[in-house]
């Protein structure tokens, strides 16, 4: 009898739990083009940014950035970031968000630098999000970017 309770239970427990069925998001080809595209522009930001390629980095900017964004703010933003957690060796891409029409892009960027002496070397990791869009569903643009 105790068995047989038990069993009940048991499977009671099973048809109160439930059932849940998660249905896979399977992107458009149209989506997957532009998460592509966004993905290949936030890409040469930073190739840009470890290079030290001002020009390269001003020029994807939108025109509207880059009258507020030029090449002397790049050099001023990209000492004051060296100042702080040393030189940008690597980077890689670690996930897209949702906002909207916007997708920001998470980033994690590797800096080197030593200690005072130069008897150390130390690594630091810090995340940089760019956040990029279409415009009419042909062309990816940076609508922003900063350190996190």
């Amino acid at each position: 009898l105790r068995r047989l309770f038990y069993s009940g239970m048991f499977v009671c427990g099973l048809l109160a739990g439930g059932c849940t069925v998660i249905k896979e998001y399977t992107p458009a080809p149209e989506e997957v083009k532009a998460a592509q595209q966004e993905y290949a522009l936030a890409r040469k930001l930073l190739q840009a940014f470890i290079k030290n390629d001002a020009k390269g980095f001003v020029s994807l900017l939108p025109e509207e950035t880059r009258s507020k964004f030029t090449v002397e703010s790049f050099a001023s933003t990209r000492k004051s970031v060296i100042e702080s957690v040393g030189e940008p060796v690597a980077y890689s891409y670690v996930t897209t968000l949702k906002l909207g029409a916007l997708n920001p892009q998470i980033w994690k960027v590797t800096f080197r630098r030593s200690n005072v002496n130069n008897t150390r070397e130390y690594t630091s990791e810090v995340l940089f999000k760019v956040i990029t869009g279409m415009v009419n569903n042909k062309e990816a643009v940076i609508t922003g970017f900063h350190f996190l």
